[in-house]
């Protein structure tokens, strides 16, 4: 693949919805494994009887996101916020959740890079960081839905590094990496 073909439209469409499919693979993933135990949590239980809006995807969205590294903000006493991750703190969530993001991200460079028809580790790297173009748009969208309002407080995640972090960095090297391998074994068969 010549290097102009690595910027063609077809290589950002396959970026696009690569990332988008990894994204929303992803918190499909976590959802299964966390949206149980949260329903059956004693506090969500006791928000939900106190009249909270916060529903079970919202609490998903926030674990999909802190598997990234990406905290939650709760507000505390005297206009205070503290910094949460929900999976690394609760004991029910198993530490292999941190590995989803990854192994989707990884599986999306593939995908991109072979839509793309990448033909060398190089251009294979340049394809899969594409899918940075669908994952940020999934990222942003978390920061958007994932916001919760009740009693006059607002529980949502942290934008910098949902954005830098989720949406930028995470999706663009390891969709790279995931890119580059798929594209080595393009250009070697």
């Amino acid at each position: 693949m010549s290097p102009s073909s690595v910027r063609s439209p077809r290589t950002a469409v396959a970026g696009l919805g690569s990332g988008l499919g990894a994204g929303v693979l992803g918190y499909l993933l976590v959802y299964l494994a966390t949206a149980g135990t949260i329903r059956n949590s004693a506090a969500f239980g006791f928000l939900e009887a106190f009249g909270s809006e916060l529903s079970v995807w919202q609490v998903v969205g926030w674990s999909f996101l802190n598997v990234h590294g990406v905290k939650t903000l709760v507000p505390g006493l005297f206009g205070s916020t503290s910094s949460v991750d929900l999976v690394g703190t609760t004991e029910a969530f198993s530490p292999l959740l941190y590995a989803v993001p990854v192994v989707c991200l990884l599986a999306g460079g593939a995908a991109a890079a072979t839509l793309s028809r990448a033909s060398s580790p190089a251009d294979g790297a340049l394809s899969g960081a594409m899918v940075a173009f669908g994952y940020f748009v999934v990222a942003v969208a978390g920061l958007f839905a994932f916001t919760v309002s009740f009693g006059g407080n607002v529980v949502r995640l942290d934008p910098v590094t949902t954005v830098l972090l989720a949406g930028l960095v995470e999706p663009v090297v390891l969709g790279g990496v995931g890119g580059a391998v798929a594209g080595a074994v393009r250009g070697g068969s």
